[in-house]
């Protein structure tokens, strides 16, 4: 049993520069750390969260992350991590770890769904549904269920970015 769960962002969720970070569990010292890896899996962004159950006592967190103006990308797959804090250094990055993969748009204002229509393509919805997109944007900011970007069928629902 895990005393650290993530449930925001979920798994193949695409984030902003600003993102919610939620879950429950209990820290050392009421703490959670958090990293965001880049597509290499070196760190772009650290922190930590405060408040977090303690002593064993299991609690819910939630937290406004900001990352910093240095990190960027458009339809980066990156992999957050969430874990415990372990005071003795010697079992980075620490009890508990939770590895969520998401799609960072560091430009994004939010996202809206579109369900595909017959006839459709990638480059069509982009031109039609998004400002300042691409399909290439659309394509990396729905890669849990596109493997082609010349693959899109009817009923489909895909987030559209908003940039």
């Amino acid at each position: 049993m895990r005393l650290i769960e993530v449930r925001q962002p979920a798994e193949n969720d695409i984030i902003g520069r600003r993102f919610s970070l939620g879950g429950f569990g209990t820290g050392f010292e009421a703490t959670v750390l958090w990293r965001l890896l880049g597509q290499d899996g070196a760190p772009l962004a650290e922190g930590l969260v405060a408040g977090v159950g303690s002593m064993g006592i299991i609690d819910d967190f939630c937290q406004e992350i900001v990352l910093p103006s240095s990190v960027n990308g458009r339809g980066a797959h990156v992999v957050l991590q969430v874990f415990g804090d372990d005071p003795s250094g010697q079992n980075p990055p620490g009890p508990d770890l939770n590895e969520v993969r998401v799609t960072l748009f560091t430009g994004l204002t939010g996202w809206r769904l579109y369900e595909v229509k017959s006839g459709d393509t990638l480059a069509a919805i982009a031109r039609d549904q998004g400002e300042n997109i691409t399909f290439t944007d659309i394509f990396e900011a729905n890669r849990d269920v596109l493997n082609d970007p010349n693959k899109i069928f009817p009923g489909q629902l895909l987030r559209i970015p908003l940039l």
